[in-house]
């Protein structure tokens, strides 16, 4: 399906549970901030909608995210279901705490691809940010990964007076495990909405550091890609712009909450229910009139932020 600024909508982001056993400064306020809705979907509801977005609004790429994705009960049987119904494209973010003896399972279920949430290499650091949390389960999680063949990519939000002086050391982690590291500019969401001082290092800023160390050469990336892509001596890296180059422009992505509600943007996180059409006989021009809807919210150019936290809205 196509939006009014005709780009083709085609990814679905599914947040499965507003859950998280981690409260990273950027994300929450503190602790207590991430809920389980009450209404959470069920792993047949969530199944049926993708099956319906699927057949009647052209989805064909599927990320499953949070809160934390592994703390939903029944991930296996969501992502069976969705390979079984012809989506090969399965992805899913996670911090990656209990992956370690999970990587096999997913990857037999038909998951292809994890990118893991890192934002720091040093154990004290790693928990200061996650509130709580341990470095070496996540880094147990992403050794799991490669070993079952999921493709990883590592994300790193880069926090100004925190962790900039790792960009380089991260990097050359993933580098020496054949891993491509995505950095990413803090983006103006939940409690970092519409606050003048959050701590943002610049791409510029993130280019500057690892040109001191690389040569760096800018590559091309997917049309839709939400990071723009480096060459450097062994490996590439990605930077998610969200404030100096915002990819709104070339935006695929739709949302799906996990009380079943569609949110096609991110500035404008304007939620319409699909839940009802669960028991709906024939619900394809419904569906589609709502995709329409929620797709029309779309930003054409540039990140604006919402004081939604990203747990809500599939991260």
């Amino acid at each position: 399906m196509f939006d009014l600024h005709g780009r083709k909508i085609n990814k679905l982001r599914i947040s499965l549970s507003e859950a998280c056993n981690m409260a990273c400064t950027y994300c929450v306020s503190s602790l207590h901030d991430h809920k389980r809705d009450p209404d959470e979907l069920k792993a047949k509801q969530i199944i049926s909608l993708v099956h319906m977005l699927k057949d009647h609004a052209g989805i064909e790429k599927i990320r499953l995210t949070g809160g934390e994705p592994l703390l939903y009960p029944n991930l296996i049987q969501v992502i069976a279901g969705i390979r079984e119904m012809g989506l090969s494209s399965i992805g899913m973010t996670t911090n990656g705490q209990l992956l370690a003896r999970k990587a096999e399972a997913l990857a037999k279920a038909g998951l292809k691809s994890v990118n893991l949430s890192l934002d720091s290499l040093q154990p004290e650091k790693f928990k200061s940010l996650g509130r709580v949390g341990k470095l070496y389960k996540t880094l147990e999680g992403i050794e799991a990964c490669l070993q079952n063949g999921l493709s990883v990519k590592v994300n790193m939000v880069v926090i100004k007076g925190e962790n900039e002086n790792e960009i380089v050391d991260m990097l050359e982690y993933g580098l020496t495990h054949g891993i491509e590291i995505r950095f990413l500019e803090l983006m103006a969401m939940g409690p970092l909405y519409k606050k003048d001082d959050y701590k943002l290092v610049s791409m510029h800023e993130m280019l500057e550091r690892i040109s001191a160390r690389f040569t760096v050469k800018p590559v091309s990336a997917d049309q839709d890609s939400t990071s723009l892509r480096y060459w450097v001596p062994g490996g590439y890296f990605g930077i998610i712009p969200n404030n100096s180059a915002p990819f709104c422009s070339t935006c695929s992505r739709l949302r799906l909450t996990s009380n079943g509600q569609l949110i096609g943007c991110l500035s404008n996180p304007t939620p319409i229910s699909i839940h009802h059409l669960l028991n709906h006989p024939d619900p394809a021009d419904a569906l589609q009139k709502i995709v329409k809807k929620s797709i029309s919210y779309k930003q054409d150019f540039a990140f604006t932020g919402s004081a939604l936290v990203m747990s809500r809205v599939g991260g």
